[in-house]
């Protein structure tokens, strides 16, 4: 597996995301994949508070036994796990099972029914010495690597009493670095002008955004970088799969891409996601929620894969984000 490296950090370039634990997955079958993802190699696992009604972490915690030392974890708080009462804890188990059905109404119907809705918390001093002592505990360890603010806004960054607690828990060794999970906009201003004690974040990292692939050229402060959502759901991934194809056939883009994008199966335009993800956005990983083993095995081989050079990756992006600006012209009345 890939690694990347950022100060004192060394992580996968892959990372797994808990963000399906106890919800979607119940604690086996996400025990079975954490030691998958182990096992090829990845070290970064990213969880929150709020995960899994607020018992992500311990599962986590749980599988990290005799591990702890050499994962890379990240955790957040902001938001408030939610609390699902017995009869609706109850119903989840049930509502996992019919997930597995193939009935695509019936899935529809459970996905809907056992999703829940977290509620926001708000950033004080008080909320982020409960929430982290919640965290160590829940994941057996005296420190995290990573802690988020999670889904932070722009008011977040100037908290003073906030930094300054922040900076108060990394001297004191609970965590080693301190950053940001927002929108692409709100951590590009924390890059810009945000305190020093910001130094990670995570982001979506969707190609076609100048804001995000913007992050790389301006993280002059070496923060720890951290891309999500790189697909941003079935329509982004069409477009992105429409744009390989309008590159395939024209003749500015250069001979040996234009062959490479000739009929891609879904493989290679997965390698592109990832590696435009990746180069275009300046992160260190990428984080994913892999439950299922051939999901882990495809993007194992799409971030180890050498399909593409640096260079076509670029070409690649920035014909995403001249797509992008030729789409907003259309729509315009």
């Amino acid at each position: 597996m890939r690694q990347s490296t950022c100060g004192q950090l060394k992580t996968s370039v892959l990372g797994f995301g808990c963000g399906s634990v106890l919800g979607r997955v119940g604690r086996g079958p996400s025990l079975r994949a954490m030691n998958s993802a182990w096992d090829a190699g990845i070290t970064l696992f990213d969880t929150a508070r709020s995960y899994g009604y607020g018992d992500a972490e311990a599962v986590l915690g749980e599988f990290l036994r005799g591990k702890r030392e050499r994962a890379i974890v990240a955790t957040k708080f902001g938001i408030s796990p939610q609390n699902p009462g017995r009869l609706k804890r109850m119903a989840v188990p049930a509502a996992r099972a019919i997930m597995n059905l193939k009935i695509p109404g019936v899935r529809n119907l459970a996905r809907r029914g056992g999703a829940h809705q977290a509620g926001f918390g708000t950033f004080t001093v008080e909320g982020l010495r409960a929430s982290l002592e919640t965290s160590l505990k829940q994941l057996c360890t005296d420190y995290v690597d990573i802690l988020f603010l999670h889904e932070a806004c722009r008011s977040a960054i100037r908290q003073e009493d906030l930094m300054s607690e922040l900076d108060a828990l990394i001297f004191a060794g609970k965590v080693r670095r301190a950053g940001l999970y927002a929108s692409a906009e709100v951590v590009a201003e924390g890059l810009a002008s945000g305190p020093a004690t910001l130094n990670a974040m995570q982001f979506g990292a969707n190609c076609f955004d100048p804001v995000a692939t913007g992050m790389g050229r301006l993280n002059q402060r070496a923060a720890l970088l951290v891309g999500n959502h790189p697909f941003g759901g079935q329509q982004r991934v069409a477009e992105f799969t429409a744009t390989l194809a309008a590159m395939a056939s024209d003749e500015g883009v250069s001979t040996a891409l234009r062959e490479k994008l000739r009929n891609p199966d879904w493989p290679i335009v997965l390698e592109a996601i990832l590696g435009v993800g990746l180069s275009s956005t300046g992160a260190h990983a990428m984080v994913f929620s892999m439950m299922r083993e051939d999901h882990l095995r495809a993007n194992l081989r799409a971030i180890e894969g050498a399909y593409f050079t640096p260079s076509e990756l670029i070409e690649i992006g920035d014909r995403l984000l001249a797509a992008n600006r030729n789409g907003l012209r259309n729509r315009r009345p």
